[in-house]
């Protein structure tokens, strides 16, 4: 009897249960319907965000050219959305520009968030979308509920450019470069051949055949190695010592100085920039950026690089002898200080987080000592001895005035602040923006104090007639003065290069440049003379002889400042342009441009900056 009542208490329960099993079953089967619904549509919004995002981030800064906006970033987000299937409100998606980067601490990529304020620090787009929807279509919205569905994506795109202000035109003069290689190596003698120079000139070194040699991934983690490595790489990748530009790179090995470098004091790599191996860079400026280097060692340590140049020896020299009127010799000792070498500088067109542009470069700021000693011709100042002779005086021509002049040159800088990326299919060319700002060179009477390349105020000092009275001597005409020059010229300076294509990294790579170093022929040279004292520190002269001196004056000053001024404009500019340093203006040389893999992160953690 118990068993067939319990036999028959089991149908009623499977009775009760049998409705809920099957509402359950069909629970889940709906459930599931919508759950792969809502999978679809989730897949579909991000694919969506992904357009957008992708098309948003060809207008950052790192990317979108000279006019960045919010709207620009906003307007391609929206086309490239709806035209991935998009239907909703304009409002519904959310464009936000910012910085995909990881940091020292954290290696995970990781968005930043931009004030709209501060666009130029943007190298990518955030885009995200919300939708809300009912959890289920197949029963009430309000008997389930809905689901706030949300897709987000951040995209970085950027143009990373390798810029050298390091003076790439190669106008090297007169071996200077040669001689100033010599000095940091110690050897006097040591000469620069054309050969030598032609092939500083015209090698491109691999990065990646470089970073081969150097058990490395990437130029950037070589910035902390010492220097020396560096060269010992280039030195193999181009062939050994044995070839021209090998010697010349494995002598500055032993070059004072070099020993306490780091490839990052020639080298910087910023922003996270990548250099592709496919890329190159010119020997030319490693080797400019490393002497210069090592003459700022040698003269931090209290010695001045020396630079001698014999009239007799120096076709410059003799030139400019030859072509002013007023000399009939000249010898000149020169003193090098670099105060701010160049680099090698690789990285994209935006800003850091205190405002400042991340790829800043700059031409070598130098002070150069140039102590000419020259012989003043008769037929140069006869018209003081005309003034001064009256039938009366007799003139004596006296030996060398001593000209101290220190050329503070070089100096100007610049930034990368714009870069319009490539579209890609049959337009692979990008443009480039930069601000540049000249420094201009001021010469002034002194000399440089060994060790700290400061200026020690100093006076043109000579004497330059004996005059005598009926074969009395009555005066010498002296002169004691201050000088200051100022040289300059004004060319039309572009700060674009366009259509510069990418897939330019190897050794075919061009060149180009903005701004002009311009020839010494193009600059002039303002001299004007700060002080003046013919008295030779004696008193007492005759009132005539006084008053005479006093009508020489303006013949003097203007003796005084075209001398000077043709020692600037002849010497010195040709000498600086030679050593690699534009005066009065700076040549920016973009070596190669690359265009870095768009990276997309679906969903990625946002932080506010």
């Amino acid at each position: 009897m118990a068993s067939v009542r319990s036999l028959a208490s089991q149908r009623g329960m499977l009775i009760f249960l049998a409705p809920l099993i099957v509402a359950s079953l069909v629970l889940l089967a709906v459930l599931a319907i919508d759950g792969a619904r809502l999978l679809a549509l989730k897949s579909e919004m991000q694919n969506q965000v992904n357009a957008a995002a992708s098309a948003a981030a060809d207008g950052a800064q790192a990317c979108g050219g000279a006019a960045v906006t919010v709207s620009t970033m906003s307007a391609r987000a929206l086309t490239a959305a709806r035209a991935a299937g998009f239907d909703g409100e304009d409002d519904a998606l959310q464009v936000v520009p910012g910085v995909l980067a990881s940091s020292e601490n954290d290696p995970e990529l990781v968005f930043r968030e931009v004030p709209m304020s501060e666009l130029s620090r943007s190298n990518g787009v955030r885009v995200a979308m919300t939708r809300e929807e009912p959890i289920s279509r197949l029963f009430p919205s309000g008997l389930i509920g809905t689901i706030t569905l949300e897709s987000s994506a951040a995209v970085r795109k950027e143009v990373h450019a390798t810029l050298s202000a390091a003076g790439s035109a190669g106008g090297i003069q007169g071996g200077l470069l040669g001689n100033l290689i010599g000095a940091v190596l110690g050897d006097p003698s040591y000469s620069l051949s054309l050969t030598d120079l032609s092939s500083l000139e015209n090698t491109l070194v691999s990065v990646g055949d470089l970073a081969d040699r150097l058990g490395v991934d990437d130029l950037a983690d070589l910035v902390d190695e010492p220097l020396i490595d560096l060269l010992t790489g280039v030195t193999g990748v181009v062939g050994g010592s044995a070839q021209p530009v090998g010697r010349v790179v494995d002598d500055l090995t032993a070059a004072a100085g070099v020993s306490g470098l780091r490839v990052g004091d020639v080298l910087e790599v910023v922003g996270g920039a990548e250099v592709p191996a496919g890329a190159s860079f010119p020997v030319y400026d490693l080797v400019i950026s490393t002497v210069m280097n090592s003459a700022r060692a040698i003269s931090d340590s209290g010695a001045l690089v020396a630079l001698d140049l014999q009239t007799s020896e120096s076709p410059l020299l003799q030139n400019l002898t030859s072509s002013i009127g007023a000399l009939s010799s000249l010898d000149v000792n020169l003193a090098l200080h670099v105060a701010e070498p160049p680099k090698l500088v690789v990285g994209p067109a935006r800003q850091d987080a205190d405002g400042r542009w991340l790829t800043r470069f700059r031409s070598a700021d130098v002070r150069l000592e140039l102590v000419a000693s020259a012989g003043l011709s008769e037929s140069g100042i006869s018209t003081l001895i005309s003034v001064l002779s009256l039938g009366l005086l007799d003139i004596e021509l006296l030996d060398v005035i001593e000209v101290p002049l220190v050329v503070q040159a070089g100096g100007g800088e610049g930034e990368l602040v714009s870069a319009q990326c490539a579209t890609g299919s049959s337009d692979n060319d990008i443009t480039l923006g930069f601000d540049l700002r000249d420094t201009a060179v001021s010469i002034e009477t002194g000399r440089l104090v060994a060790g700290t390349g400061t200026v020690a105020p100093g006076a043109i000092e000579a004497e330059i007639l004996a005059v005598e009275l009926l074969s009395i001597p009555v005066a010498d005409l002296c002169v004691d003065a201050g000088l200051a020059v100022d040289l300059y010229h004004a060319p039309s300076t572009p700060t674009l290069i366009a259509d510069y294509p990418l897939q330019c990294l190897d050794q075919q790579c061009e060149r180009r440049s903005v701004g002009s170093a311009g020839a010494s022929a193009d600059l002039t040279a303002d001299a004007t003379v700060t002080a003046l004292d013919l008295s030779c520190g004696a008193s007492g002269l005759g009132s005539a002889i006084g008053s005479v001196m006093n009508v020489l004056e303006p013949a003097i000053r203007l003796l005084i400042e075209d001398v000077a001024s043709e020692l600037v404009e002849g010497l010195a500019s040709p000498l600086l342009t030679a050593l690699g340093v534009a005066p009065g203006n700076m040549t920016v040389t973009l070596l190669g441009a690359h265009q870095n893999t768009t990276q997309l992160i679906e969903n990625v953690s946002t932080v506010n900056d």
